[in-house]
């Protein structure tokens, strides 16, 4: 008896220390934030670091970035496929991620707007594949009521979004119903570079009261910014879908928080990482309540009156 009670105590500390040897104790990271995203990466290493994810101690990341050139995200994707957990941001992005990375890798994207809708996941609730993550999709509802609590007199707006790039595509489409549904007609510009969206601009100041962006990358790429003079020397405001571009000087939009949303995608990694999750047994997830943000000196230069307590969840920013 005492033989056997020996022996099976070896088994379980030869066990033991063979578990300790083989488990995972550095993990390695690949991120992907496409064109920078700062804000939304500091998010996601925060919650990694709060779920006991250390970097330098249990985690190592590797960030690369593409600055928008799909050829070097297709490298960038194959370099990083050997990481445990890839962190992808954006639409375009990601898609180039997924396409070019084994299935057997986890993906947690964050900052797209349509995961589903650009089949990127299946659903919010089952995304089918080793994809999950976060979006940035602030409901187009948000939009129409902002714009006509700040200004009911808007009679015609012109939507820019990037010629081929889907959740631009989406979101605008969705803007155009809504809008027109409450007698706001809709000039619908699709550019393909910086110029081109500033040219388009100046080509429609008589004939629209409001430009409005979409969460694309050539908005949040340099686009919306070339909109802004030209914004303020036509006495015309913009509702922008990017919070960074507010805080530049546009004048007021209803904005997910990209911070919030990096760190709510963290939790998602930390669980597949620390729990052994599939991404498809964790659900894709959007911001409660998005934030109204409001440009504080340029929406009183273009002579727009705010009263907070028609808004909910109103931030003003210098």
């Amino acid at each position: 008896m005492m033989r056997f009670v020996c022996k099976t105590a070896l088994l379980i500390a030869l066990a033991s220390l063979s578990f300790q040897i083989t488990a995972k104790t550095i993990y390695q990271i690949g991120i992907a934030p496409w064109t920078g995203y700062e804000e939304n990466v500091s998010g996601f290493k925060h919650a990694m670091e709060k779920a006991g994810f250390r970097e330098g101690e249990n985690v190592v990341y590797t960030l690369k970035k593409s600055n928008g050139d799909q050829e070097v995200q297709q490298r960038i994707a194959k370099e990083l496929a050997d990481s445990d957990l890839i962190y992808s941001l954006t639409t375009t992005g990601t898609s180039i991620i997924k396409e070019h990375t084994p299935e057997e890798t986890p993906i947690v994207f964050s900052i797209v707007t349509y995961p589903a809708d650009a089949g990127l996941i299946e659903s919010f609730d089952y995304s089918g594949n080793n994809l999950v993550g976060t979006s940035n999709y602030v409901s187009i509802h948000s939009y129409v009521n902002l714009l006509t609590t700040l200004l009911p007199e808007t009679k015609t707006l012109a939507i820019f979004h990037r010629k081929g790039e889907p959740n631009s595509k989406i979101q605008a489409s969705n803007v155009i119903r809504l809008m027109e549904a409450t007698g706001i007609k809709v000039i619908d510009l699709e550019p393909t570079s910086v110029d081109e969206m500033a040219q388009m601009a100046k080509e429609v100041v008589n004939e629209v009261d409001v430009f409005m962006t979409t969460t694309d990358t050539l908005c949040q790429g340099g686009g919306e910014a070339a909109l802004l003079p030209i914004s303020l020397a036509n006495n015309i405001p913009i509702l922008s879908s990017n919070k960074a571009q507010i805080e530049e000087g546009s004048t007021f939009g209803p904005v997910a928080d990209f911070y919030t949303l990096g760190a709510m995608a963290g939790e998602l990694a930390a669980k597949i990482l620390k729990e052994n999750k599939k991404p498809a047994q964790l659900e894709s997830r959007l911001m409660d309540l998005p934030v109204i943000l409001l440009h504080k000196k340029n929406t009183q230069r273009l002579g727009i009156s705010v009263d907070p307590t028609l808004l909910p969840n109103i931030k003003f920013v210098e």
